[in-house]
């Protein structure tokens, strides 16, 4: 079984240092394909040993659509070679429970679906956690954790079908063409929130894109930037903690349950259900 992940970034260097460790320890560091948006010898450092592909960055207009094209056309192209391309975010990182599945290669080893979710969570640093140390994981940093239905995203494909809107292509021209699973045990943690002083350098970039008025930017998300920040600590802070088990069953049911699929072009996703539960991870996390 061969796998690789892929990611692409601008800048972004605690993420992506902690998305090379995570999945260069689960696939091996010559399996990892990173899209850098523009040259950057600081990426070219810490992704010594990535294949790393660079792209300009002198033309930002109808930036999310072109990317979007151009991941899925690699995508397709690693398929040539791999038998699954794990496709997330700099900031994302599949984890798997060892268990139910051992490893990732476990868990896709075994599936007979052609594209796979997982369940969302939102990493974050509470008030009583301590600052990041350099070159440590996050997870022996970090548990606080807020489920969402907003990151629970197709992240892996076995098949040439684009991933789009955190979701993937299962149908195409009003037929079903592709099946998916939504496995227990599996989740996309996402690290926006999990270390401040990446979180502010982050926002700066966002804002200053959002705010550029070329055409295709993204939204208000990103335009304001710090305020939704805000809300969401301030959201996180005010609900109940809940066991994870608990956390994690509530969670799938809400999910699974109002999953979209749109009729226009056959594309299937998570409700975008932004706080679902409050809750802690398993010490397993550390392992992974």
């Amino acid at each position: 079984m061969n796998i690789c992940a892929m990611t692409m970034v601008y800048q972004d260097y605690w993420a992506l240092a902690q998305w090379i460790r995570h999945y260069s320890k689960q696939l091996g560091i010559e399996n990892l394909y990173v899209v850098v948006h523009g040259p950057d010898k600081k990426i070219n450092e810490i992704a010594a040993g990535v294949n790393i592909w660079t792209i300009p960055r002198d033309n930002l207009e109808r930036f999310d659509k072109r990317r979007n094209k151009m991941l899925n056309q690699f995508q397709s192209g690693l398929l040539q070679f791999y038998d699954w391309v794990i496709r997330t975010d700099a900031d994302e990182l599949i984890c798997v429970d060892p268990n139910m599945h051992g490893t990732l290669h476990g868990l896709l080893n075994k599936q007979t679906d052609d594209t796979v979710f997982a369940v969302g969570l939102n990493l974050y640093e509470g008030l009583e956690d301590g600052e990041m140390v350099d070159d440590a994981s996050v997870f022996d940093m970090r548990c606080s954790a807020i489920i969402t239905g907003n990151y629970s995203k197709a992240w892996a494909v076995s098949v040439d079908t684009p991933l789009m809107r955190h979701g993937v292509r299962v149908a195409e021209d009003g037929e079903l063409k592709y099946s998916h699973a939504f496995p227990e045990g599996v989740f996309l943690v996402h690290l926006k929130f999990a270390h401040m002083p990446a979180l502010v350098d982050a926002n700066e970039t966002r804002k200053s894109l959002a705010r550029s008025d070329l055409p295709g930017m993204p939204g208000l998300g990103w335009r304001k930037a710090e305020s939704h920040a805000r809300r969401f600590f301030e959201t996180a802070s005010g609900m109940k903690l809940t066991a994870w088990d608990e956390a994690i069953e509530q969670a799938r049911i809400e999910i699974l349950t109002d999953m979209k699929f749109s009729e226009d072009d056959g594309v299937l996703r998570s409700p975008g259900i932004p706080y679902i539960c409050r809750t802690e991870l398993p010490d397993w996390f550390k392992d992974n």
